[in-house]
């Protein structure tokens, strides 16, 4: 006869049935070593390596993303986002925009704004750190995803700013970071 321990069969299905979540943090157009233009292969390939990354996060039932709603990575991502929910038919999956101020977009060029307004038209939250702008929102924004996060999935070369901050703090809670710079998912070496 075979014994089975029910407390460890419940805490297994658990584990299995658990949904999990991921946030953004990477550069602005500016920092990127590319343009971020679609007709440049090497924006074509990191576009293509970030939507496979989120396709296969949401295939290991990571349902919940959370954006920064900043130009550059966090808006492509955000961008991935909705486009895999329709492409895999997927109500389930669910987009967050942590928006650190009111105004954050308001002096983004047109077409960042454009995209900036159709994501928050299609997101199914929206989550307003502060009514205006204070030194410190930005990291107050950052910190409210990492801490609603399992898992963050960053484009991060080591440079100084924001998203070092952001990769810093993740793995301080023990967070996975899932670093897109080439060569460096296994690496800790690229760390200044």
């Amino acid at each position: 006869m075979i014994k089975y321990n029910i407390n460890l069969c419940l805490a297994v299905m658990e584990i299995e049935e658990r949904i999990s979540s991921c946030c953004f943090t990477g550069y602005r157009p500016q920092k990127f070593p590319f343009p971020l233009v679609r007709t440049d292969e090497r924006y074509i390939d990191f576009e293509n390596l970030l939507t496979e990354k989120i396709a296969e996060l949401i295939k290991n039932r990571c349902l919940t993303f959370y954006t920064g709603m900043a130009m550059g990575f966090d808006i492509i991502a955000a961008e991935s986002v909705l486009l895999l929910s329709e492409a895999f038919k997927n109500s389930a999956v669910r987009l967050v925009c942590a928006i650190p101020f009111l105004a954050q977009a308001e002096k983004f060029p047109p077409d960042w704004k454009a995209r900036y307004d159709n994501i928050l038209a299609r997101a199914d939250e929206q989550v307003l750190i502060s009514d205006r702008y204070y030194s410190g929102c930005y990291f107050d924004r950052n910190r409210f995803m990492v801490n609603n996060s399992d898992f963050v999935l960053t484009w991060f070369d080591g440079s100084s700013g924001g998203t070092k901050n952001t990769v810093r703090y993740a793995e301080s809670i023990s967070r996975k970071v899932i670093n897109l710079y080439t060569g460096c998912e296994n690496d800790r070496s690229y760390r200044k």
